[in-house]
C-alpha cells in the first residue's frame, strides 16, 4: 500500500464513520461473520480487499456515538483523540524507553502531572491498559508498602486482606486473584445507599487483625458501576490512616468530575488517598484506552516494579532514569497519553468540564421525568447513572418484575432503539441508563423514555 492509497483509505474511514441514523445493523453472529469474510487470503488482495473489509466492519459495528448508545461509560472518540491515535501509529513507538520514545515520554509525564494537579496529588504515576489494570497496580503498590521487598520475596506466608464495598467493580476481585491472595481474601463491606459503610469497614479491619491476618488495602469507589455513587473519601482515608493501610480510589468512572467546576466536590478527599485510577476515555471522549494510575509516593512504583532492574538490554541508556518502562508492568505499551494531550489542547479544561456537566445534566433530566412517570419507578440516581424499574403491577412478584425489565432491555437492543444495561440492584433487576458522551442530551433522554414506554406496550409488559 502506497501513501496515496493510505490517504484514500483514511478518508473513507472518516467519511463512512460519521454519525448514522441506525444504532446498529443487527447483532446476529453468523450474519456479521458472513459480511466480514474473508478473514485471510493466500494471494494478495490489495487495496480492494482492504476497502471491502473496512466497509464490512463499519456496516456491522455498533455506532457508539449514537444518542441511543447508553450501554457503556464511553461513546465516539473526540476528533483530536483520533488524530492522536493515528499519530501514535505513524511513529509506532513503545513507551518502555526514553531513548525510543522521548517526546511521548515527556507528554505522558506531563499528562500525569496535569491530572495530579486537578486531584491535589504531587504528580507521580503511569498510564495503564485500563481502569482494571490501574486497580491492580493499587493492590501491588499496597502490598509493597505493607511488605517492603515483597516484589522479590513474595508474601512470606502473610495472610493479606483487602477491603472494598459490596458495589465496587469486579476488577478488585481480579486484582486479588492475579496478585495471588485469592478472592476470599477480599472482604466485601456492605453499603448504605450505595456508599461503603465506614463503621462496618472499621470493624472488619479490626476483626481481620484479631484473626491474625494482615489488612493491606482498602479500595473506595468514586462512581460505582451501577448506581454511580461516590464513597465518602474523607471518611475512608481516616480509617485507612488509623489502621496504617493503603487507600486506593477507583475513580475510573467518576474521575471525569475532576474537570468540572460544578461537580469536582464529588471527589472531595481524593487528595488524601495513596493512589487512584482515572480513565480519560470515559465521559471526556479520549479514544479507548486512555487510563492512568496516580500515586502520592514517588518511590512506590520503582520498588513495586523492581523486576525491571533485570532489563538492562532495554533500559541501559544515558537517560534510563527517565524511561517509564521502569515503573510499568508492561514493556510494549502504546503512547496513549497523546489522546488526552491533544483533546486537552483543543478543548481546554473548560471544554472537557462542559462535557461532564452536559452528561450529568442530561441524566438528571431523565431522572426527573422518570420520577414523575406513573408507569416507571426511579430506583436510584447519582452522578450520570439512572436506574429504572417498571412500576409493579398488582400482586406482581420481584421475579415477574425482573422478567419485564429483561424483556424490555433485550427488545430495545434487538430493535436498535437503544443499548442499555440491566443489572441487579438491591435484589431486583433494573435498567441502568447512563449519559457518557455529548450526543446523549436532554432530547436523547426523552427519546429513550418514549422508547421504553413503547416497549412496555409492544410487549404487553
Amino acid at each position: 500500500m502506497d501513501s496515496e492509497e493510505l490517504e484514500q483509505i483514511i478518508l473513507k474511514i472518516i467519511q463512512d464513520s460519521r454519525y448514522h441514523e441506525s444504532l446498529h445493523s443487527g447483532l446476529d453472529y453468523e450474519k456479521i461473520r458472513t459480511r466480514l469474510t474473508p478473514f485471510t487470503l493466500d494471494e494478495p488482495g490489495g487495496i480492494d480487499a482492504i476497502i471491502r473489509a473496512i466497509e464490512g466492519y463499519l456496516e456491522t459495528s455498533v455506532q457508539t456515538g449514537h444518542p441511543g448508545f447508553l450501554r457503556a461509560f464511553w461513546g465516539a472518540s473526540e476528533p483530536a483523540s483520533i488524530v492522536a491515535s493515528l499519530l501514535t501509529d505513524i511513529r509506532n513507538t513503545t513507551m518502555h524507553s526514553f531513548a525510543v520514545a522521548p517526546s511521548a515520554t515527556i507528554i505522558e509525564t506531563e499528562m500525569i502531572k496535569a491530572i495530579s494537579d486537578l486531584a491535589g496529588f504531587p504528580g507521580h504515576g503511569i498510564f495503564t491498559t485500563g481502569g482494571s489494570n490501574s486497580n491492580e497496580l493499587g493492590f501491588l503498590c499496597a502490598r509493597e508498602d505493607v511488605l517492603p521487598g515483597s516484589s522479590k520475596t513474595g508474601l512470606n506466608g502473610q495472610n493479606l486482606r483487602a477491603f472494598a464495598s459490596s458495589e465496587a467493580h469486579y476488577s478488585v476481585d481480579a486484582a486479588a486473584n492475579m496478585m495471588g491472595i485469592g478472592t476470599d481474601a477480599l472482604i466485601r463491606i456492605p453499603c448504605i445507599d450505595g456508599k461503603i459503610d465506614v463503621r462496618a469497614l472499621d470493624q472488619a479491619i479490626i476483626e481481620e487483625k484479631e484473626n491474625g491476618n494482615l489488612p493491606f488495602i482498602v479500595l473506595s469507589t468514586a462512581g460505582t458501576t451501577v448506581r454511580g455513587v461516590f464513597d465518602n473519601l474523607d471518611a475512608v482515608s481516616e480509617i485507612a490512616q488509623k489502621h496504617g493501610i493503603w487507600h486506593h480510589v477507583d475513580a475510573a468512572w467518576g474521575g471525569a468530575a475532576l474537570f468540572s467546576d460544578k461537580h469536582i466536590s464529588l471527589l472531595k478527599g481524593i487528595e488524601k488517598a495513596d493512589s487512584f485510577a482515572f480513565d480519560a476515555h470515559k465521559m471526556i471522549g479520549s479514544s479507548m484506552v486512555c487510563s492512568a494510575f496516580l500515586v502520592q509516593d514517588e518511590s512506590i512504583l520503582p520498588r513495586t516494579m523492581s523486576h525491571t532492574n533485570q532489563g538492562d538490554y532495554l533500559f541501559d541508556d544515558p537517560n534510563k532514569e527517565l524511561s517509564l518502562g521502569r515503573i510499568s508492568p508492561q514493556c510494549g505499551r502504546r503512547a496513549d497519553a497523546l489522546k488526552l494531550w491533544l483533546s486537552w489542547l483543543e478543548l481546554g479544561k473548560k471544554g472537557l468540564g462542559e462535557k461532564v456537566d452536559s452528561c450529568i445534566e442530561a441524566s438528571k433530566h431523565l431522572a426527573d421525568l422518570v420520577e414523575k412517570h406513573p408507569e416507571l419507578s426511579l430506583v436510584s440516581y447519582s452522578f450520570s447513572n439512572v436506574c429504572i424499574r417498571f412500576t409493579p403491577l398488582p400482586n406482581e412478584t420481584i421475579e415477574q418484575g425482573d422478567l419485564r425489565v429483561r424483556m424490555a432491555r433485550n427488545y430495545l437492543e434487538d430493535q436498535g432503539k437503544c443499548m442499555v444495561l440491566d443489572s441487579v440492584l438491591d435484589g431486583q433487576l433494573v435498567i441502568r441508563f447512563t449519559a457518557s458522551h455529548p450526543n446523549v442530551d436532554k432530547a436523547a433522554t426523552e427519546t429513550f423514555l418514549s422508547n421504553l414506554i413503547d416497549t412496555k406496550k409492544n410487549l404487553s409488559l
